[in-house]
C-alpha cells in the first residue's frame, strides 16, 4: 500500500468500491458501451445524496433499455437515460418522504427565470448555493443578466409558480 493509498478516508474508500461495483453493473449490462469515467459517478453520487441503492437502479434500468434496443445505444444516451431514472427514482422519493435531502434539489423556475438557466434541473447543495451568488451578482450589476434568448420568459414563471 502506497502513501496515498493509506491517507484515504473509510468514507472514500468505500466510495471507491462503490464506483469499482458500478463499473463492473455497467460492464455486464451493457458491454458495448464503455462506462463512464469516475467524475460522473461521483458528481451522480453528490446530486442523490450518496445513495448506492439509486444509482444501481438507474444502471439496471439502463441495461434493461438496452437489451430491449438490442444494443443499439450509444454513451451519451445511456447516461442521459440512466441519469433520468436515477432523478426520477430521487424525486419520487423525496415526494414520499423517505429521503433525507437537500431541501432545495431542483432549480426553481424564478431562480432559473434570473440566472438564465432552465428550470427543474437537479442541484447539489453546492450548485444551489453557486447559482444564489450568481443571481446576487446580477440583481447587483456586477455582472450582466442573460440574454433573453437564453432566459425564461417571465409569463413562463408566473404560470409554473
Amino acid at each position: 500500500m502506497n502513501n496515498a493509498e493509506s491517507t484515504k478516508t473509510a468514507q472514500q474508500v468505500q466510495r471507491a468500491r462503490d464506483i469499482a461495483a458500478l463499473v463492473k453493473l455497467w460492464q455486464a449490462g451493457m458491454p458495448t458501451v464503455p462506462p463512464p469515467d469516475e467524475k460522473q459517478f461521483e458528481l451522480w453520487f453528490q446530486i442523490h445524496g450518496g445513495d448506492f441503492g439509486t444509482l444501481a437502479f438507474g444502471l439496471q434500468e439502463c441495461a434493461r433499455l438496452y437489451l430491449q434496443r438490442r444494443g443499439v445505444m450509444d454513451y451519451d444516451h445511456c447516461v442521459r437515460h440512466a441519469s433520468k431514472v436515477m432523478n426520477r427514482l430521487t424525486r419520487d422519493k423525496t415526494r414520499r418522504g423517505k429521503v433525507e435531502h437537500f431541501p432545495l434539489n431542483i432549480l426553481t423556475p424564478k431562480l432559473a427565470a434570473e440566472v438564465g438557466l432552465p428550470p427543474g434541473i437537479a442541484l447539489t447543495e453546492q450548485m444551489y448555493w453557486r447559482i444564489q451568488k450568481r443571481a446576487l451578482a446580477i440583481q447587483q450589476g456586477r455582472i450582466p443578466a442573460p440574454s433573453p434568448s437564453t432566459a425564461v420568459p417571465a409569463s413562463e414563471v408566473k404560470k409554473a409558480a
